[in-house]
């Protein structure tokens, strides 16, 4: 059974791995333990022979709110590492999702803001729930979009809307990403679990047999 009480959770059923962020209390803003913890979740389904696909979600009111700015703005920031002063931009979630061999599905829960948009830009598949949105908020807080945006949204939207997106800082609705391009389908908020399961489920089905 998975620790109810760890910032990232870990489940698998079906040869489906389902990782959950798990810090409703702050809306699942990334601190440095749980850019850690994502990571490893990451690489332990990409890793594991029983996996055949990953859904990605939150819990709570949120998919994710970004950086936890308040870790960021204290002494060191979200870079600093007890072993290293820089990050290492190669062990980060939109990174590793980008380099997984196994398919991958965000099951978007409720906002998701500037690292939290660019991690689930990251996932091959985009399932939102209604009353989910995309934010593109580095800019309304002084913050670089380093962390896969300026990648990913150009490849998905082309270079007038990325740069529409990011410029402004504005927030998508589903209805408004789904006519964007950047999610694969809307469902009803209390669906959103189980139609993201239907489609990991059809593509465990067709994974070859480890």
């Amino acid at each position: 059974m998975p620790d109810s009480t760890s910032e990232v959770l870990y489940a698998l059923s079906e040869h489906i791995a389902t990782i959950t962020l798990n810090a409703p209390e702050r809306m699942n803003t990334i601190s440095r333990a749980m850019l850690d913890e994502l990571t490893a979740a990451l690489l332990r389904a990409n890793d594991d022979k029983a996996v055949r696909c990953v859904i990605l979600t939150g819990t709570g009111r949120a998919f994710c709110a970004g950086l936890d700015l308040r870790e960021v703005r204290g002494e060191g920031g979200i870079s600093t590492a007890s072993s290293s002063t820089t990050l290492n931009l190669r062990n980060t979630p939109p990174t590793v999702l980008q380099a997984m061999d196994k398919p991958t599905i965000c099951a978007v829960n409720g906002g998701a803001a500037g690292y939290g948009m660019d991690t689930a830009l990251g996932c091959d598949i985009r399932i939102m729930a209604q009353s989910s949105k995309l934010a593109a908020a580095f800019v309304k807080r002084g913050v670089v979009p380093e962390s896969g945006g300026t990648w990913f949204l150009p490849r998905m939207i082309g270079w007038a809307k990325a740069a529409e997106l990011i410029f402004t800082g504005r927030t998508l609705s589903a209805d408004e990403c789904l006519a964007w391009g950047l999610t694969n389908e809307v469902v009803p908020d209390d669906q959103l679990m189980d139609r993201a399961m239907a489609v990991a489920r059809e593509i465990a089905g067709n994974a070859p047999l480890a």
